[in-house]
Order: C-alpha cells, then sequence, then structure tokens
C-alpha cells in the first residue's frame, strides 16, 4: 500500500493510518490472519518532501509522482529518475526485489462524493481472472465498510488504453497483480453523509482499517493469481 502521492490528499494517510493501526493489534483475530498468509508494506506518505512545502500535487523537484511510474509515455520523458521523482523510483526498486500480489495506491478526489476504486482494466494483457479479482475485491469492501460503494467513480479505461505512467496501471502491467487507486471524497461520502463533519479523518481510518476485511476475503483468489505467475 502506498498513501499521499498527491501531498494535498491528506485523508490518502489517515486511511494509511487506520489501516497500520488495526494491523498492529494484537487482539484482532482478521489482522492477525492477514499477517499470518502475508507480508504487508506500507508507505504512509509517498510524498513527505511535498507535505511538508504545503504542495498539492508535487514533491519537492516539481514532479507529479502518479505520472512517474512509466519511462517513454510523454515522448521521450524518462521516469521514474533518482533526480525528480526518488520516492516512486525507490519504491520500485522495492517491488522488484520482493514482488507484488496486491497493490493499493490511496489518494483523494476533488469532485466526486463517494470512496471508489479506479482499476487498470485499460492495461495490455487483462485477463478475465484480473476482471474476476477486481470484482470480488470491490464487492468484498463494499461488504466491509458502510463508507465504500460502486456505483460512482472514473468509469471503465478502454482495452489498451490505460496510462501506464499512473502507478496501479504500472503495478498491475508489470505484476500481473491486483492493483487499484483509492479515491476519497475532500467533502463528504454519499450515502452515507455527516452533516456536521463531513469526510473526516476518523473515518478516513475506520475505511482503512476495513481494508484488512477485503483483502482477507480475497485471498484466495490472490494466492490464486500468484500461481498463474
Amino acid at each position: 500500500m502506498g498513501a499521499r502521492q498527491h501531498p494535498g490528499e491528506s485523508m490518502a494517510e489517515w486511511f494509511a493510518e487506520g489501516f497500520l493501526r488495526r494491523l498492529a493489534d494484537p487482539h484482532d483475530p482478521k489482522a492477525k490472519a492477514l499477517l499470518r498468509i502475508a507480508t504487508v508494506r506500507v508507505i504512509p506518505n509517498m510524498n513527505p518532501d511535498g507535505s511538508v512545502r504545503g504542495h498539492l500535487r508535487t514533491n519537492a523537484a516539481g514532479a507529479n509522482l502518479n505520472r512517474e511510474w512509466w519511462g517513454g509515455i510523454y515522448g521521450d520523458y524518462e521516469a521514474p529518475t533518482l533526480e525528480r521523482s526518488p520516492e516512486v523510483y525507490h519504491v520500485m526498486k522495492q517491488l522488484e526485489e520482493h514482488g507484488c500480489d496486491a497493490y493499493i495506491d490511496v489518494h483523494g478526489d476533488e469532485i466526486i462524493e463517494a470512496n471508489f476504486f479506479a482499476g487498470a482494466e485499460g492495461i495490455p494483457g487483462w485477463t478475465e481472472d484480473m476482471q474476476n479479482t477486481f470484482d470480488h475485491f470491490s464487492k468484498a469492501y463494499v461488504d466491509a465498510s458502510p463508507d465504500f460503494q460502486i456505483g460512482l467513480g472514473y468509469g471503465k479505461t478502454p482495452p489498451g488504453r490505460a496510462n501506464l505512467s499512473i502507478c496501479c496501471n504500472a503495478v498491475a502491467a508489470k505484476f500481473g497483480c491486483l492493483a487499484v487507486t483509492l479515491e476519497q471524497p475532500f467533502k463528504d461520502a454519499s450515502p452515507p453523509q455527516d452533516p456536521k463533519y463531513g469526510w473526516s479523518a476518523p473515518r478516513a481510518m475506520r475505511l482503512g482499517a476495513a481494508m484488512v476485511d477485503a483483502l482477507l476475503d480475497t485471498r484466495e483468489l490472490l494466492e490464486a493469481q500468484k500461481s498463474l505467475e
């Protein structure tokens, strides 16, 4: 899991904290079950320099990290690089070293009043099994959290039209695994709505905690996907 590539999307880091707090609870049976079968790596803030500087979408070098995951997409623009996007460069090196069975890239969306996934269905090599895993994972998350839904979102990318410079597309294409962008609202999620506080840090943390249930529920499909590699 990686969160807050865009430093202005602070709800992403709250989400990661909720996920980590639950994983660290020694009395939570589902967290313990997940950790028995998986090695979980979490980056609570992919863009600390941009966060400290008060940037909305870029790091200290002025790079939008969520366009730095694949080179050659924009002409001769190579990415990632140590000079412009060291955050992505080192994360990708770690993924290449350890492998990846599932990746959650956590963000915030300024317009859509909902929590939703953007998938990687537009990548080359997208398969029916990958679609089935994505659909199951989405449904499992709906069951795990009243704040998650599958009706609103960006819509599907046509086959072969994915922008591979975006994290979830690059990871799915490179590792053949489940990879999603999780978007959260800036104001409120509908439904349900909280007229006093809107979408808040505690709600983002609860949504993050519920990710444990969704991953655990999808474990058999993730294991089957791994066996096909």
